[in-house]
């Protein structure tokens, strides 16, 4: 169905604001200040401010239940054994959870899924569209995201615990060198029976999927880089913490950073370090592929835009910020061609706004995905 979505400020990201229309056909931005034309309908914007839909990199939505920390409801991490790539989030995703109703009615409407940190290697990610009149196969943008790692704390209090294999940040290192090499002399077999585990660990290899790391501490960032460099793929830092203290480093590599979350108490020895300047410190540094994320439900996910908000208060740039939300996240999971700005040719996945997205004090109207109308605050009210 064709609409126009008319008088409204219009906030593409990727250039100019600007005041205008958009036409919408068959759930994508098909014009921009098209002419209106009789038959067709008309939305009007009312003067206010038009988004594109924003985006969660790193979240564990419908696998970590919000409102009970119970095992029945926990199936974000798998802590059998520190190594299992083989495991996906996708298995373990809760599509009725409350999480998706509250991202969504605060103007989220991609969701990139991983499971936990609580192993070395801990599986791969599924990115969804946010879309509640789509059947869950439906809602994939992209069934394999990322193979998520970890280090730090999580790993060693869980399998200090559990498997007993890990006591030191060194077994988590010597563990993932392990996996990797393993994964290389399988593939040396002439005679090998399938092991899916070790495809994958190839798959991140051959840079057919890329390592979202989770480190909080400098420490951690500069072993996942020797490791990376060693075997020679791809990385993404997610949470990275105490990247402020090292951002020269991040920067001359251009690493790709989701900071975050930035509203937890320093609840671990590993982010004592915190601090709300490090997306502007990472900024001034030099570092462009800047990403903010919640860790939902670390904290809710309704906090994304208050991040980028509170992130512009301690320096960083606006447009950054606003980049970190919406088109820097899409570009990490390979979905800018569809995603993350208001450009022709891309998904309608739009919000609605009474004020400016960064101003702390706004409240999402409207939600449109895939062009369709999928939350409407006036008739469903705020779910926080």
């Amino acid at each position: 169905m064709k609409w126009i979505l008319k008088n409204a400020i219009i906030h593409p990201v990727t250039s100019e604001t600007f005041r205008g229309s958009i036409l919408i056909d068959k759930g994508k931005i098909a014009q921009i200040n098209p002419a209106e034309r009789k038959g067709t309908k008309i939305f009007d914007g009312g003067g206010l401010h038009l988004f594109p839909g924003i985006v969660e990199e790193h979240c564990h939505i419908g696998t970590h239940g919000e409102k009970t920390n119970q095992t029945a409801d926990q199936d974000t991490n798998e802590w059998s054994e520190p190594i299992t790539p083989e495991m996906h989030a996708l298995d373990g995703i809760k599509i009725y959870d409350f999480g998706f109703k509250m991202a969504l009615a605060n103007g989220i409407t991609t969701l990139n899924i991983f499971p936990g940190s609580g192993s070395p290697i801990t599986g791969i990610g599924v990115a969804l569209k946010n879309d509640p009149s789509l059947r869950f196969e439906e809602r994939i943008l992209i069934k394999e995201s990322g193979l998520k790692m970890a280090f730090g704390e999580n790993p060693k209090s869980v399998h200090s615990k559990t498997s007993k294999t890990i006591q030191t940040r060194m077994a988590t290192a010597a563990l993932i060198r392990k996996a990797f090499q393993d994964a290389l002399n399988y593939e040396k077999k002439a005679d090998k029976e399938y092991n899916r585990r070790f495809e994958i660990l190839l798959r991140v290899l051959k840079g057919e999927l890329t390592a979202h790391v989770h480190a909080h501490r400098a420490d951690d960032i500069q072993t996942i880089i020797r490791i990376a460099d060693e075997f020679q793929f791809k990385i993404h830092l997610e949470h990275a913490t105490e990247s402020h203290l090292i951002p020269e480093i991040i920067a001359q590599r251009q690493i790709p950073v989701a900071i975050g979350p930035m509203f937890t108490a320093k609840y671990k020895i590993e982010v004592n370090n915190r601090s709300l300047r490090t997306p502007a410190i990472l900024e001034k540094a030099g570092v462009k592929d800047l990403s903010l994320i919640t860790d939902h439900p670390v904290i809710p996910i309704w906090n994304l835009p208050i991040e980028a908000s509170m992130a512009v208060h301690y320096g960083l740039s606006e447009d950054l910020a606003l980049r970190s939300i919406t088109i820097n996240p899409a570009r990490n999971l390979g979905l800018d061609h569809r995603i993350g700005s208001i450009e022709v040719g891309k998904d309608a996945d739009m919000i609605l706004l009474d004020r400016e997205l960064l101003d702390p004090t706004h409240r999402v109207l409207y939600v449109w995905t895939n062009g369709t109308l999928s939350y409407d605050t006036e008739k469903e009210g705020m779910v926080l």
